[in-house]
Parts: C-alpha cells; structure tokens; sequence
C-alpha cells in the first residue's frame, strides 16, 4: 500500500508488512509487533526499515529493535533553532543502522537493561549546489568526512504500564537510555547520548476512543558526536518529533520536544477516527549553549482501522508548522 515515510519528506512506501501477536498468554503479555517499512522518492532517497518490539511470556522480557539501510539527500540548515532557509545545503549519505536491547522486569511495569547500537554512515558527501560557502557542515570537526562510525553500548531503565503499546488507551511509558560511543567498539571517536522518553495516555470514555496523548522528549549528546549523529527534528529513535516540520529542520547539541494529541471516534464502530495535535521544538544553539528559539507546531489528521485484532491504524495527518506538511503511516506516532 502506498504511505508516506513521514517526518515532513516526500517519501512513498512501496510496501508495508506489520505483523502483531502475542509470544504468551494474551491476558498477561503485551501484543508484540513487527513492522517492515520500505520507502522511496525513486530518485535521491531510499530507505528499508525494519522495528520490532518484542513482549515474551508473562511480559518477563522486552526486545526492542531496529534495522534500517538507508540512501539519503538531506535538506541542513545552520545549527540551531532560530535558522532561515537561505542557510540550507544538503548532504549526501549512505546509512547502515542496527539497534537492539534487551530488557529484564525487575518489578511490576519496571525494566533494566541495554544493548548494542551501530550507525554507520558511508558516501557522505555535502552538496552547497551553486553557491561557495562553508557550513556548520563544513566547519565541524566530526563525522564530515566520507565515513562515520558511532558504534556503542547502550542502557535502559523504563516503566512501561501500557496494555496496547500499539495503540494505547492508558496508561505510561517512560525510558532513559545512556548511550557510550567507545573507539575501542569501533566508533571513530568518543561520544555520548541520553534519550528521556516519556508518554502518558489518559482515556476519558470506556465505550468510546477519547484518548489524550501526551509525549516528551529530552535527547542530548556530549564528546566528539559525529554531525549527523546530532538530535535533529524527526531523527528520534522512531523519526516522528516534528510534524510540520522537514526532517532534520533543526539540529543541535540537545533537543527539547513536548506533543499533544488528542485521539477519538468519528463512527461508532471505532472504523474512522480523527486526532488533533500540537507540538513544541526547541534544539540548543551552538555557541551560546542555551535553548533560545521554539519551533512549535499544529495539526490534525484521520484514521483507518487496520486491524481489529490490535487497533492498528492507518494514519493521515497534515501539520503546519513551517508550512504545510503531510504524512502517511501505519500505527499511532506515539
């Protein structure tokens, strides 16, 4: 089926493969899910990628993972927030990606754990077009030349009290990972990343979909971090921050995020739906080392119901933000 990749670019799936079932009993594991995800523009962007997320019996262990292949001609601006459109450039890349982890309850709902996580960036090359000049690009000292490699460890601690992290009706979600990028793993040089993700989901019918979702992020990086490793709008683990936005609009050394949706029936048999949403950007400036602009955001969009069996969606949602962007996909963004 045709869907858009979403994160504001003008991608089309060429095909979309979700699977969702469970690995125990039904009334004490989580759904699990499985999400192939090609997508492409047929001429400057590629993009294969592969989610899981994994609930074994009695939710004892959790498997998250990722794999992506990706060929890429960015839109970059000016480090920073408060960027116009006369400073963009694109950079061209190659991506290899592999995410997983693992997680072990250690309480009710409480999870630790970590993992392995390599993105490796090949063929990257910056194209100015016509005009001469140096960018952040050009001036940053890593992860700018024709290859960059962050390979590293990663650990989770999170709280996880969703029923259907697929399409949650209540519930919180809440995990910080810490993320080290040793030379010795292969990384080209040190680096390190923390990601706060927390979600909160708060229903106010029990015969109806009337849903509000609330989301946050703080993502943020110290060391040496390769360019394209930086945070950047719609470059989250699961590249949804930003709608109304393009992907990587803004890039900096932090990111601050903040979404609201509000999610409900249109029929009474829960077939169509609609949402509303607002969010808020802010990436922390490079020389000032402060978070000085926000980028905020609105939008609304409908659903499709996909499967009854895990009140999986089809979405379209269209959000001003930098102007108008619209989007296409399978399951909630969040």
């Amino acid at each position: 089926m045709p869907l858009s990749s979403g994160s504001g670019g003008p991608n089309i799936s060429i095909s979309v493969v979700n699977a969702s079932f469970h690995l125990g009993d039904p009334e004490t594991t989580n759904f699990s899910n499985i999400t192939l995800y090609p997508s492409t523009n047929f001429s400057s962007y590629f993009h294969i990628k592969v989610t899981s997320n994994l609930w074994l019996e009695g939710n004892i262990w959790n498997i998250p993972g990722k794999l992506e292949l990706i060929q890429e001609a960015q839109d970059n601006y000016v480090l920073g927030g408060g960027t116009d459109e006369d400073s963009l450039f694109v950079i061209k890349y190659k991506l290899s990606r592999a995410y997983m982890s693992l997680g072990k309850r250690l309480v009710k709902y409480v999870y630790v754990g970590g993992g392995y996580a390599l993105d490796y960036y090949y063929d990257i090359y910056e194209d100015s077009g016509d005009v001469v000049r140096q960018t952040d690009f050009g001036r940053y000292q890593y992860g700018t030349g024709s290859t960059s490699i962050a390979s590293g460890l990663t650990f989770d601690v999170f709280v996880d009290s969703r029923i259907n992290p697929i399409n949650s009706f209540n519930g919180v979600f809440s995990k910080g990972t810490l993320r080290i990028n040793p030379t010795w793993l292969g990384s080209d040089d040190l680096s390190y990343s923390v990601y706060m993700d927390t979600r909160r989901y708060i229903n106010f019918s029990e015969e109806k979909h009337r849903v509000l979702a609330l989301w946050g992020l703080y993502w943020a990086s110290w060391g040496n971090v390769p360019y394209l490793d930086m945070p950047a709008s719609g470059l989250d683990l699961y590249g949804w921050t930003g709608r109304g936005y393009p992907r990587a609009r803004f890039r900096g050394r932090q990111l601050l995020y903040t979404e609201a949706e509000f999610r409900f029936d249109i029929t009474k048999d829960g077939l169509l739906g609609g949402v509303v949403f607002t969010n808020c950007q802010s990436v922390m400036e490079q020389e000032s080392r402060r978070f000085e602009y926000l980028n905020p955001a609105v939008g609304t969009g409908l659903r499709l119901k996909f499967n009854k069996f895990s009140d999986s969606n089809l979405t379209f949602d269209v959000a001003y933000g930098e102007g108008f962007n619209w989007y296409m996909g399978l399951n909630e963004v969040f």
